[in-house]
């Protein structure tokens, strides 16, 4: 699942409208600060302190600004206007901004930030709120080094200029960070760097229809098609529309290479996400719009050999259906189907998206699930999840 991102337009000026800002402000200056951080499941996650209350914040370089939820408990102080936004699919919403309350992370306050207003938290799995890219687009450095835990902080400028590692420069599109990749020989592509998306790299479906009429020999990258959606944004889930499954020979960021890489496309844009940090740090340098990857082992390349994703789940209505499947894949052999609606795990009757994406699956293990097919019609598959 991919979780969700969240950028802002700048809209007609009207006494309702609010426009992308950073005027928050920082309690410290020509500082670095330590910042301890969890990674989990590909998500970076931060403890913030209000009052004598603490949050858990998750990192999303694919949001220009934070994000909070309506169904939360996260204590917004007040709404400062309405703004439109498009999430990681494209699609259009206005929404409420709103302030955070004075919040501390490591040793810095950070005063009058703020964020989008959210009715709900599809993808909710235990935190609070979002901090967005406006930390860097603030003037801040960052390096987030998932393997030592630390997020390094920074306002003094040229800080990161003496480490090494693979550099590309990043532009700004709707206040996030976009970097030119290659995955294929001959290919650019541009992707968002997001670590609110939790894959190495997604494509989008406009890139692989280019690629497709440009370079002959690209269908040799295409394992599989299939018809569906998967991604999940702030405002649902993708259209459908065709997906192609690949299975990449070698993906470039930068001069670093990483090989053997199954992965899929997406009807949003091509993302490059926190797996990343699987296998090395991340350094943002706002100065020099940089963004620069520093491998673990010193290596120049690596092999991802990973296993290809072959089902996904969307939410219909409040119950979790097979937004996609492959059809090679043992899911569907198994007996999944499109637009499959699952009723019940384990015996266990399943009664929305959330309790589906909380439940207690078991690496390796067959669970029993009963669904309900687009016919109608009810039945029990045995499946891994």
């Amino acid at each position: 699942m991919i979780c969700c991102l969240l950028v802002f337009h700048t809209t007609d000026v009207r006494a309702q409208d609010y426009s992308y800002a950073t005027r928050f402000t920082v309690s410290a200056r020509h500082f670095v600060d330590t910042i301890p951080i969890e990674f989990e499941d590909n998500q970076i996650y931060l403890t913030a302190r209000i009052s004598n209350r603490t949050y858990r914040f998750c990192l999303d370089t694919g949001s220009s600004q934070g994000i909070v939820y309506a169904d939360g408990s996260f204590p917004y102080t007040r709404k400062l206007g309405k703004i439109t936004s498009h999430d990681a699919n494209g699609i259009t919403s206005k929404i409420d901004v709103v302030e955070y309350p004075d919040f501390s992370i490591g040793h810095l306050t950070i005063h009058g930030y703020t964020g989008s207003l959210l009715n709900s938290h599809i993808n909710h799995k235990g935190y609070d709120a979002v901090l967005g890219f406006d930390l860097v687009n603030k003037g801040l450095a960052a390096k987030i080094d998932a393997r030592q835990k630390v997020m390094i902080l920074t306002d003094i400028p040229r800080f990161f200029d003496n480490e090494g590692g693979y550099a590309t420069r990043y532009r700004l599109l709707r206040w996030v960070p976009n970097v030119k990749i290659s995955p294929y020989h001959g290919c650019i592509d541009e992707a968002r760097f997001d670590t609110g998306s939790r894959r190495l790299y997604v494509m989008s479906n406009k890139s692989r229809k280019l690629f497709e009429k440009t370079y002959e020999d690209f269908s040799s990258q295409i394992e599989g098609l299939s018809f569906g959606r998967r991604a999940i944004g702030s405002f649902g889930a993708e259209h459908s529309d065709e997906v192609a499954f690949l299975w990449l020979d070698q993906l470039s960021i930068g001069d670093y290479l990483f090989g053997d890489y199954h992965t899929m496309t997406t009807q949003g844009n091509s993302r490059i996400g926190a797996e990343i940090l699987q296998y090395g740090s991340i350094i943002l340098d706002p100065k020099g719009k940089k963004l620069i990857f520093q491998p673990y082992d010193d290596s120049s390349s690596c092999m991802v050999s990973n296993t290809q994703m072959d089902i996904a789940f969307v939410p219909s209505g409040t119950l979790p259906s097979v937004g996609l499947i492959w059809q090679g894949s043992q899911h569907y052999k198994n007996g999944f189907r499109q637009g499959d609606i699952i009723l019940a795990i384990d015996g266990r009757n399943i009664f929305t998206f959330q309790q589906f994406l909380t439940y207690p699956f078991i690496e390796g293990k067959r669970h029993q699930f009963t669904v309900r097919g687009t016919d109608g019609t009810i039945r029990t598959i045995e499946s891994e999840r």
